[in-house]
């Protein structure tokens, strides 16, 4: 897959607060990451959330989706837990509050959006070990 890029600027997941360190509407961090356990583990919630991420981050996503470097799956998350909540990924740690099969349940609804979103852009579908992070995250 050609990798496209967009800059900073561009990127849907920025304005959203997805780089923000504070959780939003006073929000405590412990309640923040408390939070990202219950949305990951709501898999209606979960897939509304990717459905918002793959029909609106156009920017967002060609720049993220398209690095097969980096672990997409838990990008999908990450961008799915802001765009639903506004709770940014600095608090994504609530993911391993999941049990063993939550996070397997979660990783798999994650895979089921990315192969959704390379198949509209004429890629081949991945597996979940083809879709996690093959070195360290490589933004440019």
């Amino acid at each position: 897959m050609n990798r496209i890029y967009h800059t900073w600027d561009k990127w849907e997941c920025y304005p959203a607060g997805f780089y923000d360190d504070n959780p939003p509407n006073g929000m405590s961090k412990s309640d923040a990451v408390d939070s990202y356990r219950d949305f990951l583990s709501d898999l209606d919630r979960f897939r509304s959330g990717l459905e918002i991420v793959i029909s609106t981050w156009k920017n967002s996503c060609e720049h993220y989706l398209s690095n097969e470097k980096m672990n997409r799956i838990a990008w999908l998350g990450q961008a799915a837990m802001c765009a639903s909540t506004g709770v940014p990924s600095a608090f994504r740690s609530g993911y391993n509050l999941l049990s063993e099969i939550e996070k397997t349940q979660a990783d798999l609804l994650a895979l089921e959006y990315l192969n959704r979103w390379l198949k509209s852009v004429g890629e081949d579908q991945l597996t979940i070990d083809g879709a996690k992070s093959k070195t360290e995250a490589n933004l440019y």
